[in-house]
């Protein structure tokens, strides 16, 4: 079939591969694929430091898109040649104070309940596996199945999979129209500071006719016209600012994520050196500034879990907008005749790519999507599907029914 796929970050690209090398003729339009949210993660594949009370469900999706990912970077690895820099050693979830201590407490209650390994350790183990940690934890928690993975890298591989599968990818963004899609008018996207608006393509001019359409414009989907105010509406951008430095190899081997007193952090190792330190979420629309306080927020949580940081050279500060939804749980499947999305994956984009691409091919092809992906069904947000724009020639099958939650 004809497919065109908008959007090309992570889950994009992961999607747009997949139906390639499985025939599919693919064309994505991103008018600078991968450099969006996907440019700025960690690249932590980590279900269980994401785990929290009432989203048993994104849990349940997050173990099940982590089982994929051993096969998915050695079959990416091997149609791009590319090292994705996937990391086993796991990662620590620490606390550095007594409300810390007892709010890890309870997360490792809970992922006993979703059969997560999670062992506690003794500050002498810690001192043990991870010298480099702060001494003097209040908590330290060691998850051995978490991986990660070298964000940038795996775009590029990506890229590389994806061209050599045969897709064409258009530097310029789309909008549905009846039966495929129509290419906006160049410079037609919204400044760095201005919320996206849903600004439709004259479906007279450069209309690219598809059978099929996966929507995977991340933070960016409220601006894709044609599609209908419930499910634009349903995602927004959520600005995480993220730095990087960079040190001698080998100064910390695990992942450290934990509370510091009650503020969130994480430490990302790769093994040239560079430190990923991480991030903020804040509800400031589609401003993506690096603001002084966002520096140094980082700077005083990552050395408050890992000292070496004060000597470690800063390279970069970025900040991007990443899709979040109300109730954390991306948008996944079709939503009209030939439609299908894959939207608001907020931190969990590289991790559940591969899942999420799977499931987009079983829409595609009329098959059953892994059961893991049912909480995701863009149904639960209430749009009226009679509002899309109507008139390719297949329609996605297997849609299964999500429940909608509220955020935490």
């Amino acid at each position: 079939m004809r497919i065109a796929v908008l959007g090309g970050g992570v889950i994009g690209l992961s999607v747009a591969w997949r139906l390639a090398d499985s025939g599919h003729r693919v064309e994505l339009y991103d008018d600078d694929p991968g450099q969006g949210a996907s440019h700025a993660g960690a690249g932590m594949l980590a279900p269980a430091g994401e785990s929290w009370f009432g989203e048993d469900d994104l849990t349940r999706l997050g173990i099940a898109g982590l089982r994929q990912w051993p096969d998915f970077a050695d079959r990416l690895e091997a149609a791009s040649g590319v090292d994705v820099g996937l990391r086993r050693e796991g990662s620590l979830l620490v606390g550095v104070d007594d409300a810390d201590a007892a709010t890890l407490d309870q997360v490792h209650d809970l992922l006993g309940r979703h059969g997560i390994e999670a062992e506690r350790l003794t500050q002498r183990e810690l001192r043990r596996i991870e010298p480099a940690a702060t001494p003097g934890l209040r908590r330290s928690i060691l998850l051995r199945g978490d991986l990660s993975v070298h964000n940038r890298r795996v775009v590029r591989a990506l890229l590389t999979a994806a061209d050599r599968a045969g897709v064409v990818v258009h530097r310029t963004r789309a909008d549905l129209t009846d039966g495929g899609v129509a290419i906006r008018p160049t410079g037609d996207r919204a400044g760095a500071t201005e919320p996206a608006a849903p600004r439709p393509a004259d479906p007279r001019l450069n209309a690219r006719p598809a059978d099929v359409v996966v929507v995977a414009a991340g933070a960016e989907l409220g601006a894709v016209g044609g599609l209908p105010d419930a499910v634009a509406s349903a995602v927004r951008p959520v600005k995480g600012q993220i730095l990087r430095l960079r040190t001698d190899p080998g100064l910390i081997e695990h992942t450290v994520r934990g509370l510091v007193r009650g503020d969130p952090a994480y430490v990302v190792p790769r093994a040239d050196g560079e430190l990923v330190v991480g991030a903020t979420s804040e509800e400031q629309g589609h401003d993506v500034r690096v603001t002084a306080d966002g520096v140094y927020e980082l700077l005083r949580r990552g050395i408050a879990l890992v000292p070496g940081l004060r000597e470690a050279e800063l390279v970069e500060a970025i900040a991007r907008a990443r899709p979040g939804t109300p109730d954390n749980v991306p948008l996944i499947g079709p939503i009209g005749d030939g439609v299908v999305v894959a939207a608001g994956h907020y931190r969990a984009g590289f991790l559940l790519a591969p899942i999420t691409a799977d499931a987009i091919a079983a829409y595609v092809d009329g098959r059953p999507a892994p059961e893991a992906v049912g909480c995701c069904d863009p149904d639960r947000f209430g749009f009226a599907p009679s509002r899309l724009m109507s008139g390719a020639a297949n329609q996605p099958a297997g849609r299964k029914t999500g429940k909608a939650r509220e955020a935490p």
